[in-house]
This record gives structure tokens, sequence and C-alpha cells, in this order.
């Protein structure tokens, strides 16, 4: 129950309200009465609002009060501040000058066409500035017309004679006589008499009694176009047994949607015709050609086939007088709605007879005197004989006669009038003279078609007139009566030739007389709904223009068209050569049928349109369609609509100029509403037209129609649609004559811009798809068909695509054919290929030409795709657009082209800053930035709202330091700070815990067969004492080394993660060398490897590589390896394989002392704090690979302490190591926090692990490990291993059902309960939606976001940020782009904005101990403030000691200044800040979140956000983006696409794509939608697409790709730029940021 109160109420009111509320509360109300009441009361108070109590008012203000609404919806999303300062006027203004609907009203979920139609009133959408006394003058419905007494002549039998009566009295009296002739494409004609039809279709009801189905059981017919005499057949025999026929065939519907069809109908059997049965038979799978067995599918199971071509027929029904009763449905016809859904509309019989016996009445009343039948009606009786022979009329029908007009009008129409009837193959009017010859042959009287069948067989004999005199006679048309052309449209260009080159050159009377177009609703059946009749009683229809009464077209003004208006000419209509510019010729189909309530709606607002005003045609009538099969929805909506008269009285009478005026047009409604009653349901045609004198003019359907601002043509070429602009002495812009009074949607965005001043005027205009193929169809030789649409997102831009069919454009199948191998063919493939862009190029630039000189349009592109590719409407062949549309949206067109023209969107709608050449953290607007935030933080402030003396000021975005002095061992309090080294705590823990476990391999013993030369020794659980002893051996190795090694040597080790590793660096550590351990080489990439390995070599002058027995043997027994290794061999020095060392349980390390002193020991004079021990490479970013780190022993104490004291690692939780154990955390969670913390660490390698995880699992799962550190990758493949284990071992519990119950070795879905801390690394921001994909991807496995903690790294420092321990899921934030793009930090709440207008991010969490992190504007080096982003830097002693560039070219080490600057910045800030910073280059912010943890508690803390880094960040306009949101919106387009990268290059913004299995290979239709999501979501125009071949880059893992793009950005881009990468497709879109810095100053620099 809703209790609210809303406070915009007026007071008054609120108080009744709070009545009610009491009343219902002490129970004086029931809750429906409460409810009732209440609604009544805020529609009252709505009401009120829209209108207020003054009948005289301009129709301006109501539109004012609809911009109001607006402006508070864009300030509302913008700050969500109690008083909603609108930023827009505020000093910082780096927003766009022109995103008007970049926040827009939500949008509105409509239909399609509720783009508006401004057509209805003059005050409700356009404001008629200068036509103060616009008055609402709405058309009046034309109702039906009665025809007088001549129907009731043939006495009330009308409405009983069924069909199957008619039918059997034709048999009774006409026997021989044949009823229909059917010829198929070949020529052939079948025949059948009256009696046998009777006789056959008896039989099929007989066949259909005998098999227990129920009445109107619905009965499927499945029968080609060409066996239409066996589809009357079955279809009268459901008719006689009172079943549902449903024709269905593989001509029209696909195989699924005749499953679909089965499955709605429920139908349990198929009369079905022999050739039918065969296509069954022999399917072919599209995908893999091999045949589908249909009749065994489980649908097609339960199914009963009958073939009736066999039937025969049944005799007993001669001598029986059948009584039938008459079906309510006859027959349910599934058509497709525009989207391609499958309506299924019921026929019923009473609507079919009604049909009939409208043709009738109205062909009857065109007879003429020279008529050979002129004494009779078509229809001839059927209860008795006449004698005449030469009375029957032939009817000859093209249409399909199994469906739609075809059937009704064809096949049915001539049972009911007892005609013959000649279906003739649609594919005989393709042949030049074919039709000609077949109506000269039968005489026709009657011809049935189809408007663009016509179209082709005109254009073959104008082509040829030769075909038509193919015969010794002259062909002649004099026979044919009526020629009834079935459309939606007419096409005028056609009438006119069928009539005076077709027709009448052929001989027929009165040829314009005869071609009637006939108005057919095919979506509906196929019923007509309207022909050019001679029935008279016109009294009813209002008359518009005397002098026009008898004409059938108008022209009509084109320019006020665009504004629905409809101004006929009658100049025009005498020289209408030479107004075809201006006025367009329109043909009118008739008077509506008799019977029908026709009139003119604006389907957005349900009420009648101004009169002569384009809308929505609707119908109303009780003998037209009125239901889909069970889609009560779609019924409730297409066939009960009502008229609202409501809203039509309000206008009148609060909208009005004059009192006067109000009177007049409230009288005229309530006549209307006298003839047309409030509840009448009228069905939506989905027909544009117009009413002219009581005639229908239809424009288009209404998916064909669509909306484009207006443009003017700016001096540069470029266009906008600001009208105001053409104010400024450029007047020729203007369409002239019609600049005063028009009829303008203008909206008044000046208050968005911030400049008052500057206004902005737009006008909507329509446009109808009809004209503008046929201005391109006309004019541009090589294109067939047009399709337009404009898309889905910023409703107000129109941002419109068109599609053409061009026989420029191949087929795959045809490109197939050229592909060859043959380098000179394949030269000339390229000439051909690089013709045919140019070739492309023309005809686009051509059909833009042509749409600007003829409509004044520009579509925002043009696809090009092949002949008789796009889909056709149901029954037509005309385009289907929404079907068009969908197909695009889906990626399924085949459009090799495209070309976009985007001036007008980048002047008119592309966010861009108002200093587009500066940077958002440029001093200037940093300033202004601050100031900005400060103003609103002030006013949000309640100390400084109460007149409080105090401004407050901004906080800057600071984390704050835990600094920790010391660190103390957890068992014996010693202080660990105190130790100069690692070295030296290794040695106190051997001394006092020697017994007690320090390392162990975690590789499977059972595995390891240890007698094998090639393998690692395993060292299970070695205690400190033992490690200390492996150790010594080691050293006693390097001692006594044959090629000594000396102090600050440096050597490498490169090895599996085992504790000999761990020995190994400690060995060295001891001598003083300069440790550089590496993964080892990998034998899939060893190339890159080895060269890697070699440039390290030669720059540190490496003296010696220690490897482990595995390596060995790659390097030495691999075929592969080996031979890539020979070549380097040369370079690489002594190599010394540490497994071969045996342990001496004699050796310790003290022994060593003295030796290690003499040989080993420093200079005097050297610092040892100063001088690196280890270096790390980490070569997994492609940015920082050649850089490496280096640390002294005291920075990796510090990094030690800093990661104890912040996971609080105690010595009684092992440790298990497995990632990157050769550099940052990795490194210190193998070699250095075991011994720090002195708890146990297990080393595991990676690749043993991967290949057998079990081990490693349990192990987890039993011990006791809380912290684990795992790269995304490594969680991923652990996670799939894991989750197939589980399954396993489920099977297996199963199967044996075993009474042990063996828990300890199997593995359990809560593997990753106890660790309490996953740490993933992360060099900027996380991935969350790849963690999310992950989780829900194996959710089986309990994992809960509390668990993995992201740690945001940085190259210089493994763990700047992190979320371990915090206890709290990660805080989600959702950022508005469009404040983002600004500098500015400002959430939306997602609920309230449409799914893509928010950016996601999660917190990094906070920083760890001894570390401080602020966050700074890069160019001015100031601390933010918050609500701002900017660099984040970092003062830590975890900071790397220093680095060294390693560059494969110089072969030497070298520090680069740039960096070096990095690791010393200091900020400028009032405060005294000496502290010196390590730079990130990753952008950022800190934000003070205060959430409830798991124990409930409230804790406040500041969390740190990562963006990413600066060099992933982009600027276009003045405007940041971040290239991974970019990127994702990319990625979501479509599932095709496998990766991308987004770069700006060279002033272009370009966008690499690799698709992975492509459904649709020709990436036109990608691209384009590419485009336009980038557009949508984040208002960048893209200006170069490419696509890669997929061959070539791809690694082992195809599920990381991704990952693989993202971290190495760098070399992909120089790779392309190289061209080394093989390019698949590649399309120019725009021209580059500078072209649009460029018109954008031309523009304003006129403008201001």
């Amino acid at each position: 129950m809703d209790f609210s109160i809303p406070p915009t109420l007026p007071l008054d009111l609120q108080s009744r309200l709070n009545e009610l509320i009491q009343d219902y509360k002490d129970e004086n109300l029931t809750r429906k009465g409460y409810e009732t009441k209440r609604k009544q009361l805020l529609d009252k108070f709505e009401i009120s609002q829209m209108r207020p109590y003054t009948p005289l008012r301009s129709p301006n203000s109501r539109k004012s009060k609809h911009l109001h609404r607006r402006n508070t919806s864009l300030a509302s999303s913008i700050t969500s501040l109690p008083n909603s300062i609108d930023r827009r006027h505020s000093i910082y203004r780096v927003t766009t000058i022109n995103s008007t609907s970049a926040n827009n009203t939500p949008r509105r979920r409509s239909k399609r066409y509720t783009a508006s139609l401004q057509s209805s009133l003059p005050g409700s959408s356009d404001e008629n500035g200068s036509v103060k006394d616009a008055v609402y003058n709405p058309m009046i419905p034309l109702l039906p017309r009665h025809t007088g007494a001549e129907n009731t002549s043939s006495g009330d039998s009308a409405m009983t004679d069924s069909l199957p009566l008619i039918l059997r009295g034709r048999f009774e009296h006409y026997d021989g006589q044949t009823a229909m002739i059917s010829i198929n494409s070949k020529g052939k004609e079948t025949f059948i008499t009256w009696d046998k039809l009777y006789l056959k279709a008896e039989r099929v009801a007989h066949e259909l009694n005998k098999s227990h189905l129920y009445k109107m059981d619905k009965i499927l017919l499945w029968y080609n176009k060409n066996d239409v005499i066996e589809f009357t057949i079955a279809l009268l025999g459901c008719f006689i047994s009172g079943m549902a026929a449903v024709p269905v065939s593989f001509e029209t519907y696909s195989l699924r949607e005749i499953l679909e069809i089965i499955k709605v109908t429920n139908s349990k059997f198929v009369l079905i015709s022999n050739a039918c049965h065969r296509q069954l038979d022999n399917l072919y799978s599209s995908s893999n050609h091999s045949k589908v067995k249909l009749v065994k599918n489980d649908v097609f199971q339960q199914i009963k086939f009958v073939k009736t071509d066999d039937l025969g027929t049944y005799t007993k029904a001669k001598k029986t007088s059948p009584t039938f009763d008459i079906p309510n449905i006859s027959y349910i016809e599934f058509t497709r709605t525009p989207l391609g859904r499958l309506s299924g509309v019921v026929m019923k019989h009473n609507i079919l007879i009604n049909q009939f016996e409208t043709m009738t009445k109205i062909l009857n009343s065109r007879s003429m005197p020279h008529w050979k039948q002129k004494s009779q009606s078509i229809r001839k009786p059927f209860h008795k004989k006449i004698m005449a022979t030469n009375s029957r009329f032939v009817i000859l029908n093209s249409l399909d006669p199994t469906r739609s007009t075809g059937l009704i009008m064809g096949v049915l129409f001539n049972l009911f009038t007892g005609n013959l009837m000649i279906s003739i193959d649609s594919s005989i009017l393709q042949r030049p003279g074919g039709y000609e010859n077949i109506i000269d042959k039968f005489r026709a009287d009657i011809l049935l078609n189809d408007q663009l069948q016509l179209k082709q067989v005109v254009i073959n004999y104008l082509e040829n007139p030769e075909s038509a005199f193919s015969k010794k006679h002259k062909i002649d048309f004099s026979c044919i009566k009526s020629c009834l052309t079935s459309c939606t449209t007419i096409d005028t260009d056609v009438s006119e030739m069928v009539v005076h080159k077709w027709l009448k050159n052929l001989g027929c009377i009165d040829a314009p007389f005869c071609y009637s177009p006939m108005l057919t609703l095919l979506d509906f059946g196929g019923i007509f709904i309207s022909i050019r009749d001679q029935l008279g009683n016109l009294e009813n229809f209002p008359i518009h223009n005397s002098k026009l009464r008898l004409q059938n077209e108008l022209f009509i003004n084109r320019e006020k068209l665009k504004l629905n208006e409809v101004e006929c000419s009658i100049t025009a209509m005498i020289n209408s050569s030479s107004s075809f510019k201006d006025y367009l010729k329109l043909e009118t189909f008739g008077f509506p049928i008799p019977d029908i309530t026709l009139c003119v709606v604006n389907p957005d607002t349900n009420t009648l349109v101004q009169d002569l005003t384009v809308g929505e045609i609707w119908i109303s009538s009780n003998h037209i369609t009125d239901e889909f099969y069970q889609m009560d929805k779609v019924n409730e909506f297409v066939f009960k609509a009502k008229l609202n008269y409501s809203e039509m009285f309000s206008w009148a009478k609060y909208e009005m100029p004059t009192n006067e005026k109000s009177q007049a047009v409230t009288e005229q409604l309530d006549t209307i509403l006298n003839i047309c009653p409030a509840n009448t349901y009228f069905m939506r045609t989905k027909l544009m037209g117009f009413v002219h004198n009581g005639k229908i003019y239809v424009l288009s359907l209404i998916e064909d129609m669509f909306l484009q601002n207006r443009l003017i043509r700016l001096p540069n070429w470029a266009h906008t649609s600001n009208l105001l602009y053409a104010k400024k002495g450029n007047q020729s812009a203007q369409p002239k004559g019609n600049t005063g009074a028009e009829s303008t949607k203008a909206i008044d965005i000046s208050s968005l811009s911030g400049e008052t001043s500057s206004g902005y005027k737009r006008v909507v205009e329509s446009h109808y798809l009809q004209q503008i193929t046929e201005t391109v169809v006309r004019t541009v030789n090589t294109v067939f068909e047009v399709a337009a649409f404009e898309l889905q997102h910023h409703k107000e831009e129109h941002f419109l695509v068109m599609v053409v069919e061009s026989s420029l454009a191949k087929t795959e199948e045809e490109s197939k054919n050229g592909e060859t191998t043959d380098t000179t063919l394949m030269k000339f493939a390229e000439t051909q290929r690089n013709k045919l862009e140019t070739k492309m190029n023309d005809l686009t630039d051509q059909i833009f030409r042509i749409l600007w000189i003829f409509h004044k349009i520009q579509p925002m592109c043009i696809l090009v795709v092949p002949r008789d590719t796009l889909p056709r409407r149901y029954c037509s062949l005309e385009l289907a657009n929404s079907t068009v549309e969908k197909k695009f949206l889906n990626n399924d067109l085949s459009a090799q082209f495209v070309k976009f023209q985007f001036d007008n969107v980048i002047l008119d709608f592309l966010p861009h800053s108002a200093y587009y050449n500066e940077s958002i953290l440029s001093e200037h607007l940093s300033k202004l930035r601050k100031m900005a935030l400060q103003e609103e933080y002030a006013m949000i402030e309640p100390a400084y709202r109460n007149g409080g003396p105090v401004k407050p000021k901004l906080a800057l975005q600071c984390s704050g330091v835990d600094y920790r002095e010391e660190s103390v061992d957890t068992r014996s309090h010693t202080k660990l700070t105190d130790f100069k080294s690692i070295l030296e705590i290794l040695e106190w823990r051997i001394s006092n815990y020697g017994n007690e476990t320090a390392f162990s391999d975690g590789t499977n013993t059972n595995l390891v067969n240890s007698s094998a030369s090639n393998d690692n020794n395993v060292h299970k659980k070695v205690s400190w004492a033992s490690f200390g002893k492996i150790v010594a051996g080691f050293l006693k190795k390097i001692v006594g080394s044959k090629i000594p090694l000396k102090h600050g040597d440096p050597i490498i080790i490169m090895c599996e993660n085992s504790v000999e590793y761990v020995a190994m660096i400690m060995a060295c550590l001891y001598c003083n060398l300069l440790v550089i351990p590496l993964p080892s080489v990998k034998e899939s990439v060893i190339e890159e490897d080895l060269k890697g390995l070699v440039n390290i070599i030669q720059s540190y002058k490496v003296k010696r590589l220690f490897v482990d027995a595995k390596l060995h043997s790659l390097l030495n027994d691999n075929n592969v390896v080996n031979k890539c290794f020979k070549k380097y061999k040369s370079l690489i020095p002594k190599i010394t394989v540490f497994s071969k060392v045996k342990t001496k349980n004699a050796l310790t390390v003290s022994m060593f002392k003295n030796v290690l002193k003499q040989k080993f020991g420093a200079k005097p004079g050297t610092r040892i704090g100063m001088t690196p021990c280890v270096v790390w490479v980490n070569t997994e970013y492609d940015v920082t690979s050649n850089i490496h780190v280096t640390m002294t022993h005291s920075s990796l104490l510090n990094a030690s302490k800093i990661v104890k004291e912040t996971l609080q690692l105690r010595n009684n939780s092992p440790l298990f190591s497995i990632c990157s154990h050769t550099s940052g955390l990795g490194f210190m969670f193998s070699c250095l926090l075991g011994i720090y913390t002195g708890a146990s660490t297990c080393l595991f390698s990676l690749t043993d692990v991967l290949t057998d995880p079990k081990e490693f699992l349990i192990g987890l799962q039993n011990l006791n490990v809380k912290d684990l550190y795992l790269k995304l990758e490594t969680l991923y493949a652990l996670l799939d291993r894991a989750s197939s284990l589980i399954e396993g071992f489920k099977n297996k519990k199963e199967n044996i059902n075993s009474t042990k119950n063996n828990t300890s070795g199997s593995l359990r879905e809560d593997v990753f309960k106890g660790v309490r801390n996953i740490m993933i690394p992360f060099p900027s921001r996380p991935r969350i939606y790849t963690i999310e994909n992950i989780l829900k991807r194996y959710s089986t496995i309990s994992l809960s976001c509390t668990q993995i903690s992201y740690v945001y790294q940085h190259h210089f420092n493994p763990l700047i940020s992190l979320r371990s321990y915090l206890d709290i899921p990660p805080v989600d934030l959702y950022l508005d782009p469009f404040s983002l793009r600004e500098g500015i930090i400002r959430e939306v709440n997602p609920n309230d904005v449409s799914a893509g207008n928010y950016i996601k991010i999660q917190d990094s969490g906070v920083v760890p101990v001894c570390t401080d992190v602020s966050v700074v504007n890069p160019e001015t080096l100031l601390p933010c403030v918050d609500g701002e982003f900017g660099e984040i830097w970092c003062c830590s002693e975890a900071n790397a000691f220093d680095y060294f560039v390693c560059n494969s070219s110089k072969n030497k080490l070298y520090k680069d200044p740039f960096i070096t600057e990095q690791f010393k910045s200091k900020m400028k800030s009032e405060v005294n800040n000496t502290l010196s910073y390590l730079r990130t280059g990753d952008l950022g912010f800190i934000k003070n979140v205060s959430c409830t943890n798991s124990q409930g508690e409230v804790v406040n803390l500041n969390l740190l956000f990562v963006l990413g880094s600066i060099h992933e960040s982009i600027e276009i306009l003045g405007l940041t983006h971040f290239v991974s949101d970019l990127e994702r919106t990319v990625k979501d387009v479509h599932s095709d696409i496998g990766s991308c990268l987004i770069a700006k290059a060279g002033g272009l913004l370009v966008c690499l794509i690799r698709c992975k299995e492509r459904h649709n290979p020709i990436l036109g239709n990608l691209t384009t939608l590419i485009v336009s999501e980038l557009l949508n979501k984040h208002g960048v125009i893209l200006d170069l697409c490419t696509f890669v071949r997929t061959k070539g880059i791809s690694p082992k893992n195809p599920s990381m790709i991704m990952e693989v793009w993202a971290k190495n950005r760098a070399s992909i881009m120089q790779a392309w730029f190289d061209q080394k990468i093989q390019i698949e497709a590649q399309f120019g879109i725009n021209y580059g940021e500078n072209i649009s810095i460029y018109l954008l100053s031309d523009y304003e620099k006129d403008n201001i």
C-alpha cells in the first residue's frame, strides 16, 4: 500500500490525503476505496498541474512546462545535491557544449515510431510561434456507407451461405465445369472441375472425421504454391469437417518457424502434398550438409502425415444431402510481425464472406456497357443452373494462392462467385512476354497481382516490346476488365507505366479505369480495405477541395509533408513535369470499403490528428480480422485501440486561443463522439497516411517512416541542425517560401550550454522510405533496394543508418570463386579490390549527394550489401525494414563496404570540452574544477548553510600512514628489525629452531622417480638445520668452482620453484653475488625466451648460469629447444646444474664464514646497504619488461616487514608459494617470508601443479593456509582444475558407493574455505568483470568475494594497496561517465540510469603499513581535492631501491632520466610535505567510505580506487577516456569479438580487433555496430577500425588471449605500425580529431 505524500502537492490536497490515510487506518475505508480515492485526488492534481486554470493562454506555456521537466532531470542526474545546483552554470564548464542528449530524460520505452508524429495538435508538440490562433481541428472519421437495398435482394441467405454449401451447390448444378486451372513455372496446366473438387474435399473431410479429432482442431496444410489444386481440396475438406486449417510450407517459413507453429497450435495432423513430403525427406542441414531425418524428429513423432494427392473421391457424398455447420474460424494464417515474430491471424468465416460480398458489389458497380457479361453479376447463383456459357469471368491470379490475398481474393472468392480461376506461378511473370501471352490465351477478365510483380512485367515489356508479339497474332488486352493490384503503398511511377505504356498499348479499353491498386493488409491475413469503387453514397464524407473531387491523385508540398502537413496544389498538378522537386505526386486507393469506420490518429497519444495531417490509419468494423492466435497482449494493443477523447477535450478546453474557438472545437468533438462512441474498438493498420476528400492516401508503413533533424549546409559543406545558424546571413540555406508559418519542433537548449544567449533550435521532420527509395533507385543505376532506420540510442539525434542493395557488392560465393594462390593473380585481385573500393566510394558519395539534393538529409552511414540479400516482408516482395534493422543489430548483414558521414554529428552532438585543445588536468582547468567543487561542497556543508562563520575546505586525498618502527617474531619476541639481512635471520632460525620444518617441495613424490638423472631432487619437509646443510652444499660448490666468481658478480638462477631454488638464492646472497632469478624458458616460445636471456647476459655481463636438472635436460635433450639453444650457446656463460650437488650432513654454513670473507668480502669502504643484491625481472607487461628492479638487503627486509605486519603473518600457518617465484611478491613468498616469519613454506612448481593439481588443492584444504598469492590466470586455471576434480570425485563416489568414507584424499567444494586472503595482483584497475565471470562460472566451488583480495601493484612497488583482511566485500562505485571525462568523480544510482550510463569500479583496498599514498595532479603537481582524480603517488619502505633499463639494441645497462625522476618526486603544496614519492603513472582517487564488516561494526576506510594508467587514457576533444572502458564497450557489442585494443595513433582513434570464429565473415556490419556503441556510450567517434587476421598471433590458451593483448598493447600497436600484423579488413570511419577541431572552431567562430 502506498501511504506516501508527494511533497509537490498543494497543502490543501496534502491535508485531504492525510485524512484519507487516517480513514483507512481507522478502518473507515476499504483498501479499494482508499486506493481509488487517492488516485482521484492525485489525478486531479496532475490535471491541474498540466493546465493551470487559465483558459486563455498561448500554446507556448504548455511547451515550457515540458521543457522545465527535462531540465530538472538533467540537473538531478548530474548532481544529487539537496538544492540540485545545475553544474552547467558553474564556473567549471568543461563539458560538452552539445551533449543535449547525454543525460536525457529517461528513455521512453515505446514503439519505434513514437518518435512523435508531430501531427496531432497545434499545441501538443509544435510551437506555432507565428500562428497564435492555431485551432485544433480534428479530422472527422469516415463513416460506413450504407449501400441501400441491393444486399437484401438475395433474401437473408447471405450469411447462411457457408462456403461448403456453395461448393455443394456448384457440384449439383455445374458438375462438369472447370473450377480452376493451375499453371506451374514450366507452363504445365492442371485443372479440376467442380464435381471433382467437391468429392475430393469430401474424401479429405471423411479422412479427418475418421481420425477422432475434435471440432476446431488445428490441421496443418503443407503445400507449395504449385500444389494449389491439392491445397484447395484440403482446405475445403477442413471447412466441411469443421476443422481449422493452418497453411505452412518451406516456401514461406523456415523449419524453425514450422516447428514453432506446430507447438503453438498444438496440431497433431498434417495434410501434405507428395512434393512437400519429398522435400521433407530430403532436407539437408545448412551447416554440415548431412541429411536431416526430420520425420524421425521428436516433434514429428506424434504427428500423423496424410498425403492427399492419392486419396481419391468420396462417392457416397453424391447421394446424401449433407448438412454443414458453419464454423466460426475458417483458417489460421501465420504472418510475420515487423520484427520477424510469427503471429497467427485468425480468419473467421464472416470476415471472408463479407470480403467476397464487398468485392462482388464493387466489381458489379464498375460494370461497363462493352462487357460481354454485362447483364450479369460477377457472382453466379449456386442453387440453380444458368445456361449461358459465356457468362463466366476468368480470374487470373499470380499471387501465392495458399495464403493471404491470393487465397482470399483468388481461390475462395472464385468458389464464392463460381467463375474460372487460373493460378499461375509467379516466375512466369519474370519472363519477358510470359504474362501477356497467358492473359491473351485465356482472355482473362480480372487480373490479380502484386505491384512489384507488375513493375517487373512492365519493365521487361518496355525493354523488349517484341516479346509480347512472338505468336502469329497481335496480343490483345481488350478482354481485361479489372487489374487488381495488391499493395500497401502506390508507386505512382509504376501506375503511370502500367496504365499508359502497357495496358493502353496492348489494347485495354479504358486502362486508367481498369487499373485498380487494392489496399491489402498482408500482416492481417491479406484482407483488402480499400479499392476504387462506384458504389456512391458519399454524402457522409467531408470534402476538402471540391475541384479535386474526381481526381485520384494529389500533388503535395514536400517541405510541408516533412512536418506532416498535407497541402495540395492544383497548379502543381497542371505543370506536373516541372513541379517534381517541390511537390510529391500521390495516388489514392479510393474510398474505404462500405462497412468500415476509418480515422487518422496520432499513435503516440491516440488522438485524432489535425485535419489534413499525416497519422496512422485506424479502422473499425465487425468484418475485419480481430485476433492473433493466442497473443492476448498484442491483440489488446492492435485490435482494441481506442481514441483518447479526454485528451482531445482537454485540448479543446485549455489550448485554444479564444473562448469562442474553444467552444467550437468542443462542439465539433461532441459531434465526433456521437458518430464514433468512445468505446469503439479500432484496429491499428500500421499504415501512415491521410484522408483527402474521403479517399485514402497511404505514405508508408509505420516501420518505414523515420525522423531526421532538418539540416543546414554550412559554407564549409559541413551540416548542422541548429537552425539559428541559418538566420545569421546564411539565408539561402532555408527552403524558400515557408520560413514564416512553420510548424516546428523547437527545443530551446540554451539552458544547457551555459551561454543563455546562444539559442538552439531544431526542427524534426518525417521522411518516408518509399520516397527515398524511389529517388535513389531512379538516380543511381546500381542500387535496387534501400532500407533505412534510426539507431535506438540518443533518440533526439536521429542517427540514421541506410542499407542499400547494389549490384556492385558480390555475395560470398561469387567472391570465393575469385580467390587464388598464384602471386600474379593475387596482385591482380589486389588491384581489382582497390578498383571495387573506389567504385563503392563513388557509389556511396553519389547516394549521399542525392539524399542531400532531394531530401536534405544525411545518414550517419550507408552500408552496401549484395542484391537480394535483405529480408523481404511476409507475402510480398518489399523489403522488411524492421527485419533489416533487427538483422543489423544482430550483425547479420553482409556489408562489405560502409561509408560514414559525421560532420553534423560532430557539430550537433559530440561531447567536447569548451577548451578542446587543453587537457582536463591543465593548470587552468584544474583551478576551475577545484573552485567548482569547493562551491558545491560549501553549499552542502551545514555549518556554512546555517550562516556559520566557517567556510569549510575540501579535504585533500591522501591515505594517512600507519607507521611500524619494528616487527617482532611471534614466538620469541625477538625484534626482527634489528637484523641486517635475511641471511642473519636465517642463521638465527637455524640455531634456535633447527628441527622444525622450514621448507617443503610440493611436488607429488609418487610421480618422481629419483633414480633418473634428469629430475630435480625433491625435498619433503626440510627442517631449518637441514636447509642450512643444503645451502652449505651449494656454497661449497661455488667456492670450489674452477672458474672462481668474485664479490658483486652478476649470476642468473633459472629454475622451477623448489627448495633448492631458495637454497641457491641464499647461497649466492652469502657470496655477495648479484642474483638475477629468472623463470625457466618455455618450449613454446623458446626463440623469444632465449633472445631475452642472452640480452640480459650481455647487458649485465653475467658470469654464471645456475639451472636445475629439469631445465638442463630440456636444453640438451629436447630437439626443438636444443636446435635453438645451439645458436646462442656461444653467448651463454658457464652453466652449473645445482641439482647434481649432493648434500653432506657434515657441512654447515658457519664453516664457510672465513672463506666467504676472504673470497667474496666487500672492498673496504663500500656501504653494504647501498649495493643491490637481487634483480627482479618481470616481462609480463611489455611497457615495463625491460626495466629491471634492483633491491638491497635492507629494502628486502623492509618489504618483508610490511607484508608481515599488514597480513599479520604468524609462524603457525604455512605459506604456499606457486606464482611468479622470481620477482615481486611471488619472490618474497617463496624466498623471504618463510625465513622472516618462521613459518614453513611449501614451494610448488606451477607447471607441475597444472598437470596434477590434486596435491596442491588438498594441501590448501587440509593445512591452515591463510594467504595465497595468485595471478588472475592462475586462479582461473586452478578453479578450472578443481571443479573438474570435484566432479570426478562425485562421480566416483556414486559409482563405488563406498563403505569407507575416505574424505582426506578427496576434494570438497570448500577447498578454498580456509584461505582467507587470496591476493590477486593488478597493475591498474582491477578486472572486476573477469573475476565476476570466473566466480559465476565455477559457482560450484564455494569462494566468496571477500576472500579475493585485489592487490594494487606497481613495477617499482609490489604492494601499494590491498584488500586483504578488510572483511568487507569490494565496494562498488558507479561513476557518472560524463563527469569522469571531465576529471570529476560523481556517483550515480545504477538503478536510475540505463545500463550503459555508468562505469562500475571497485576499490583496490587500503595501504599497507609504512606506506603513504597521495593523489596528485600530474601536470600541476598539486594534491587533488575530494571529488577529482589524479595520479597516484606512493611513499613507502617497500619501494624499489633502484632500477636498470636493459635494452636489447644497446647491450648495456643504463638509466632513463624520466624514470629516475619518477622515483623521487616532490609535490608542490601549501603544506610543508618534504617526503619524496614514487610516481606510479596511474590515475585514481582516494575516497573515504564507511561500511559494515561481517561483525556488524561500522568501519571508516580511506579506499584507493585505481582508474587506469596515464598511458592507457586518451584525450579526445579535451575530454579524458580510459581505453579499458572503451574496449569493454567494444567487446560487449558482439560475441564474435575476441580481443580489441583502442589507441590514439597520429590523431586518429584506432581500434584493432581480433575476432573469434565468426558467424558473419563480412565485417562492415560489425564495424557499424562498434562505431554506434562507442558513440552511444562514450560520445566518441572511431576513426579507423582494423580487423586482424586470426591466424598468426594466438597463444596456446585462447581463453586468456584478451589478457595477452591488454598486457602487450605497445608491442601490438608497434607491430601494426610496422605492418607486421596481417590485416583482414580495415574500415576508415572518420578523419581524426584535428578535422573535428577544425569543424568546431570554424562553426564557433561564425556562431559567436
